[in-house]
């Protein structure tokens, strides 16, 4: 993929699944779907290419928790991510505590802070007007295990 970079992931990416990843360069975010309960449960988006045209991918992890969604103003873009991984249950890492911040404000937290053992932080600032333009996961059944971005350098 031209023109964007790959950071990450974080978490645990041991499970059978495996990488949930796009194929096309994305060049600007749309909205964001994320299913949370304890923990990141499911995360899905919607992202506009070089050419204009959008795409979307499927859910990427289970059903449990609650849905929201984030649409992104004509002038707002993902600034950062930030949050917390750790051994949640079920034999791997989970996400949670998981906050994206854009130029006007942040959402979030998703996910409950107590609910990981032993947590690890990551923060994914982008500086200089560059900004995330797409996410790629690791999952199980029931939940997202591992999270990364593609940044837009500007």
């Amino acid at each position: 993929m031209n023109s964007v970079v790959k950071i990450g992931p974080f978490g645990s990416t041991s499970e059978a699944e495996g990488n949930r990843d796009i194929t096309v360069a994305p060049l600007r975010l749309e909205s964001i779907t994320i299913r949370h309960g304890k923990v990141l449960d499911a995360l899905a988006f919607t992202y506009k290419d070089s050419h204009g045209l959008e795409h979307t991918t499927g859910q990427w992890g289970g059903d449990g928790g609650n849905s929201t969604t984030i649409t992104l103003g004509p002038y707002e873009f993902v600034t950062g991510v930030h949050g917390l991984y750790g051994f949640y249950g079920y034999g791997s890492d989970g996400i949670t505590d998981f906050t994206i911040v854009t130029n006007l404000r942040a959402y979030g937290p998703f996910g409950v802070r107590d609910s990981i053992k032993e947590p690890k932080s990551f923060d994914i600032p982008v500086m200089n007007n560059g900004s995330i333009v797409g996410f790629f996961a690791h999952r199980n059944k029931a939940y997202v295990t591992a999270i990364g971005v593609y940044v837009k350098p500007f």
